[in-house]
């Protein structure tokens, strides 16, 4: 399969995965309160925090050194979701653990994402490893009968009640029937005992990034803990409305990520040199896509935002501005980023990362303090200008300074570890 032909699988898989979480949100959107709404987000999130972390341990590995030979990819599949599932497993004991301060009184909704978070890592994990192993048609088969069963059952359920934990069993149910047909796609079961092995083999990898995705995560998972604690749940209503109205752009972003990550993996170990003209042109595309995204947005009638949003689009108008060049700049981003990893340079990225992570949730602060939602917002596109600033700072000193290792870099050669 040519790299043109994998790029395009790979972004319908992410079309159809992320484009159900976009359709679940507009659906609770329009069905729940703002402050149901806000609560939802603050569940949601903990669930979009364990996801990232859970690609940093067991996907971005894979993506970076892929397998080679059927028995090779039989067991990074069994390994990869078997640690997943693990790492569910602990996930799930620790929001109930922290349940009363994110959510309150809402524990069953907790209790219910903690029974179901194992299986929805293994479908994440498997999705992920088909792409790394160029099995694209079986993640999008799999991703494609999950979001729908997703959908549909989140869709029963608010007919049922707008109770939050029967919305909450509702999308998990698509979790774990598409991570049911995973599995059998993979042709293998998770393998439980697989975490210590998967630690020997990737973990010069796998600490970097775990700490690193996690303080990104955790930093954006802050944001709206922040925001709500600052300027109230409604804020984060907003915000989340915000992000779902963005949600095909942001569709975009998370496919460029994986496929130029993969691709550049490639092609540095052959004319590492095209490196920087397919990142450049992925960057420019995919901050296109944010520009885009912005215009619609800005320009989309009232009662358009009403019927798809309900309630929360009237606090979405302010945002809109600052939610745009954020998806600018993180589409540029993609370039630069997408090199530095590829080539390995693990502490580099680490270090520039968790700053941003770090000077985000100050920022966020500030702005919520100063003008509320929208103050965090524009916050927030400042720190991402920031960081994309210095990457691309750090991979002009790459390209400059080792010119020996962007020509020719082999298995035998040291990588940069943490």
């Amino acid at each position: 399969m040519t790299a043109a032909r994998r790029g395009i699988w790979t972004l319908a898989d992410h079309v159809i995965c992320s484009g159900s979480n976009f359709a679940l949100m507009i659906l609770v959107a329009g069905n729940v309160s703002v402050v149901t709404l806000g609560e939802f987000a603050l569940l949601y999130g903990f669930y979009v925090v364990v996801v990232e972390l859970s690609r940093a341990a067991v996907s971005e590995p894979l993506l970076v050194r892929r397998p080679e030979g059927d028995a090779a990819v039989r067991r990074a599949l069994a390994d990869s979701s078997g640690s997943a599932a693990v790492f569910g497993a602990l996930a799930g004991a620790l929001l109930l653990a922290l349940s009363p301060f994110l959510i309150g009184s809402h524990w069953r909704s907790a209790v219910v994402l903690a029974l179901l978070l194992p299986a929805l890592l293994v479908w994440d994990a498997l999705r992920l490893a088909f792409i790394a192993v160029g099995w694209q048609r079986r993640a999008v088969l799999v991703d494609m009968v999950g979001g729908v069963v997703q959908v549909s059952a989140a869709f029963a359920a608010l007919h049922v009640s707008t109770g939050l934990s029967w919305l909450v069993a509702g999308w998990g149910i698509g979790g774990l029937v598409a991570a049911g047909l995973a599995v059998v796609q993979a042709g293998t079961l998770p393998r439980l005992t697989a975490p210590r092995r998967w630690l020997r083999e990737y973990g010069k990898l796998v600490r970097p990034y775990f700490v690193e995705t996690g303080a990104l995560s955790l930093a954006g998972y802050a944001v709206l803990i922040v925001l709500g604690h600052i300027a109230g749940p409604a804020a984060v209503g907003a915000w989340r409305a915000a992000l779902t109205l963005f949600g095909p752009a942001n569709v975009v972003m998370a496919a460029g990520r994986v496929a130029v990550v993969s691709e550049l993996s490639r092609l540095k170990a052959g004319e590492p040199r095209r490196m920087l003209r397919f990142a450049a042109m992925a960057g420019l595309l995919c901050g296109a896509v944010g520009a885009m995204a912005g215009t619609v947005a800005a320009f989309l009638p009232s009662s358009v935002g009403h019927a798809l949003l309900g309630d929360s689009w009237a606090g979405v108008g302010p945002l809109v501005p600052a939610f745009t060049a954020l998806l600018v700049i993180e589409g540029l981003g993609l370039g630069p980023y997408g090199v530095l990893r590829a080539m390995e340079r693990v502490r580099m990225l680490f270090v520039l990362r968790v700053a941003v992570a770090g000077g985000r949730v100050l920022a966020v602060s500030v702005g919520a303090a100063l003008a509320g939602a929208a103050g965090a917002a524009t916050a927030s596109s400042l720190v991402e200008a920031t960081g994309f600033l210095s990457a691309l700072v750090l991979l002009t000193v790459v390209f400059a300074a080792t010119p020996s290792r962007t020509q020719q870099v082999t298995p035998h050669q040291p990588r940069e570890h943490l």
